[in-house]
C-alpha cells in the first residue's frame, strides 16, 4: 500500500470537496424557501459558496497540483506550501459558510483565511508556471493559459473580498450591489469554464478514447472567454449595458463552440466505460440550458437563481462528477496500488450505482431549475433530497472502488 506517500492528487482534498458536495444538498433543502423568492438570502449565499468554493474550487485546486506539472512539464516550486495552503483554504471555507449561516465573526475570519491560503497557492503556481522558457510550444501555450486562468481567479477572489468589505461597511455601499453579480459571472465563466475548457483538452482523451478533431478550437474558445467573461463582469460592475451585452454574446459564442467540439468527441467515444461520458454530455446540455436562461435574464425575466443553479450544479457540477468518476477513481487506485497502477476506473466501480448517480443527478438538476424558474420551493426541496440521496450512492460507489483496489479485485469486464 502507498497511502502514506505523497499522492499526485491529495486524496483528503478530494474527500473534502465531496463532503462539501454532500453538504450542499442539505443546505439546498434548508434554504429552499429563500431560493424561491426574487432576492437572495444569507443562507442561499452560503449554499453558493459551499458549491463554488468547498466543492468545485477545492477539487480544481487539488487536481491542478497534478495538472500544472503534468501538462506543462514544469516541476512545482513551493509544492509543499501549495499543498499545505489547501488545509487553510478548507478551514477558511468552513468558517466562511458558517459565518453566512450564523451572521457572526466567522464570516470575516473565513474570508481572511481563504485569501491567505489562495495567496500562497497562487504565488507558488505563478512561480512554477513562469519556469521553462525553453519548453515546447504546446507546453508554453498551456502554461500561459493556466497563468491567465489563475490570474482571473485571483480577480474573482478580490471582487468577492471587496463585496464583503462593502457589506461590512468598510468599502462604498454601492459595491455590495454591483460587485456580487460581477464576482459570480467572472467566477463561473472566467474561472470555472475557462479551466474546464483547458483541462478537458487533455482529460477528454482518457475519458472518451478519442481527441478533438479541431485542434485550434480550444484556443479560440479560451480566447473568446478570456475577453468575454471580464467584459461581462465589467459591464455588470459598472452598469454598462453595451459592455454587458457584448460580453454576454462573446461568452455565449465561446460556450457554444465548446459544446460543438465536446459533442463531436463524445459522439466518437470508444472507451467502454460510459457513465463518465454521460455525465460530461449532461453537463453540456445544462450549459446550453443555462445560456437560454441567461438570455432570459438579460431580457428581464426573473430567472437569476435558476440561471446560477443551472451553471453551478448542471454545467460545472456534472462536469466535475464526470471527472471524479474517472480521475477520482484513478486517484483512488494509485493511492492504494501505487503511482504506476493503470487499472481502468470502470473495472473498480459498480456499473449500476454509476448509472444511478447519472440519473439521480440529472433529476436533481431538473427539479432545481424547475423550482427556481416557477418559484416553487417544494421542487427545490425535492432537488435537494434527490441530490443528497444520489450523492450517497456515488459515495458508496467510490468506497466500492477503494475496496476493489485494496483487495485487488475488479468488476467483470462484461459489466463495463
Amino acid at each position: 500500500m502507498m497511502i502514506f506517500r505523497r499522492q499526485w492528487i491529495p486524496p483528503w482534498a478530494l474527500l473534502f470537496a465531496q463532503l462539501a458536495h454532500g453538504a450542499s444538498w442539505i443546505l439546498l433543502v434548508t434554504t429552499a424557501l429563500t431560493f424561491g423568492v426574487r432576492g437572495i438570502s444569507p443562507g442561499a449565499i452560503a449554499w453558493i459558496h459551499v458549491v463554488a468554493l468547498g466543492w468545485v474550487t477545492m477539487a480544481a485546486l487539488a487536481i491542478l497540483l497534478h495538472v500544472i506539472p503534468g501538462f506543462t512539464d514544469r516541476p512545482w516550486r513551493g509544492e509543499s506550501a501549495a499543498r499545505a495552503s489547501l488545509g487553510l483554504f478548507a478551514l477558511g471555507v468552513a468558517s466562511f459558510v458558517a459565518g453566512w449561516l450564523t451572521q457572526n465573526v466567522l464570516l470575516v475570519a473565513g474570508a481572511i483565511a481563504i485569501a491567505l491560503a489562495l495567496a500562497v497557492y497562487l504565488s507558488a503556481a505563478f512561480v512554477t508556471l513562469a519556469q521553462g522558457r525553453r519548453a515546447e510550444p504546446t507546453e508554453r501555450a498551456i502554461a500561459r493559459a493556466l497563468t491567465m486562468t489563475l490570474a482571473i481567479f485571483g480577480v474573482v477572489v478580490a471582487l468577492g473580498l471587496s463585496a464583503l468589505a462593502s457589506l461590512e461597511g468598510i468599502a462604498p455601499a454601492t459595491w455590495s450591489v454591483r460587485l456580487p453579480p460581477a464576482h459570480a459571472m467572472l467566477g463561473i465563466f472566467g474561472w470555472f469554464t475557462i479551466l474546464i475548457v483547458g483541462v478537458a483538452a487533455r482529460t477528454m482523451f482518457p475519458i472518451c478514447g478519442v481527441r478533438s478533431r479541431f485542434a485550434r478550437l480550444h484556443a479560440i474558445v479560451g480566447s473568446v472567454l478570456v475577453v468575454g467573461a471580464p467584459l461581462l463582469a465589467g459591464g455588470l460592475a459598472g452598469d454598462l449595458a453595451i459592455a454587458r451585452t457584448i460580453g454576454a454574446a462573446l461568452v455565449a459564442c465561446g460556450c457554444l463552440l465548446y459544446i460543438v467540439d465536446a459533442v463531436d468527441i463524445l459522439r466518437r467515444a470508444t472507451r467502454p466505460h460510459r457513465p463518465p461520458q454521460a455525465l460530461v454530455a449532461a453537463s453540456l446540455v445544462w450549459l446550453a440550458c443555462a445560456l437560454v436562461l441567461g438570455a432570459g435574464v438579460l431580457a428581464g425575466a426573473p430567472w437569476q437563481n435558476a440561471f446560477g443553479y443551472a451553471l453551478l450544479i448542471g454545467w460545472v457540477g456534472q462536469m466535475v462528477n464526470g471527472h471524479i468518476m474517472h480521475l477520482g477513481v484513478r486517484a483512488i487506485s494509485t493511492m492504494v496500488r501505487g503511482q504506476d497502477d493503470v487499472t481502468r476506473p470502470g473495472l473498480l466501480l459498480d456499473l449500476r450505482r454509476s448509472w444511478i448517480t447519472f440519473g439521480g443527478m440529472q433529476c436533481a438538476v431538473l427539479l432545481g431549475i424547475a423550482g427556481l424558474v416557477s418559484a416553487r420551493p417544494p421542487l427545490v426541496e425535492a432537488a435537494g433530497v434527490v441530490g443528497g440521496v444520489t450523492w450517497l450512492v456515488m459515495m458508496t460507489n467510490l468506497a466500492h472502488a477503494y475496496r476493489a483496489a485494496f483487495e485487488g479485485t475488479s468488476a467483470s469486464p462484461s459489466m463495463q
